[in-house]
């Protein structure tokens, strides 16, 4: 019965409430602690959640700099032009100033070769000189310099697509749009008003035609 009187006096009512802030204290302190640690991993998950959405980005090189290592390079290309309903296909290589490739329009098909100085049409293992190898066709088009010269006063527009870039232009009496990886040109389609050339080109570091020699 002392006991329960105990807790009824001053000296013992006290003790409970200081027990009772005691006990206040230890939860508050708990619940802070808790609330930190999952906050901390709110921030964690989120910042991975920030890098799984970031997106690779691409860096392209100079269009200046992919013109010119298409003109002075080395590649194979297919050429499919249609002038005035009539189809042309070219395929080849450009390999140190030399071309070697073939021909093929509705009437036949002939093998070339062209160096600096003259163009050939290749039988069996002679060349025979020839002149109308791009007959019916503009070579305003498929000669790189002369078509890059002629754009290069104009403004073009660009439109980048992962790791490919479509840049075209829109000259009076045609259009022209290159298509480019990271690294090199690898289309070139233009369209006039009776006519389409797509130009496909694969770039290659090394090669040998071994071919006639001058």
């Amino acid at each position: 019965m002392e006991n329960n009187n105990f807790w009824q006096t001053e000296r013992g009512k006290a003790i409970i409430k200081l027990g009772g802030w005691f006990i206040f204290i230890i939860a508050l302190i708990i619940f802070v602690l808790v609330s930190e640690k999952n906050a901390n991993n709110s921030v964690i998950d989120d910042t991975n959640s920030d890098k799984d959405e970031v997106t690779e980005t691409y860096e392209f090189l100079l269009f200046s700099e992919m013109i010119n290592n298409l003109i002075n390079g080395n590649y194979e290309y297919s050429y499919n032009i249609t002038s005035n309903n009539i189809n042309y296909i070219y395929e080849g290589i450009k390999c140190n100033n030399e071309e070697l490739g073939y021909k093929e329009s509705i009437d036949k098909i002939i093998k070339y070769y062209i160096n600096d100085q003259n163009t050939y049409q290749v039988i069996l293992n002679e060349y025979v000189e020839i002149t109308n190898l791009y007959e019916g066709i503009d070579t305003n088009f498929i000669n790189l310099d002369v078509l890059f010269n002629n754009l290069n006063e104009y403004l073009y527009n660009t439109v980048k697509n992962e790791n490919t870039r479509v840049i075209t232009y829109d000259k009076d009496g045609y259009k022209v749009s290159i298509t480019t990886d990271l690294e090199n040109i690898t289309n070139i389609s233009i369209t006039t008003d009776n006519s389409v050339y797509n130009l496909d080109f694969n770039v290659i570091n090394t090669c040998n035609l071994g071919v006639l020699s001058e």
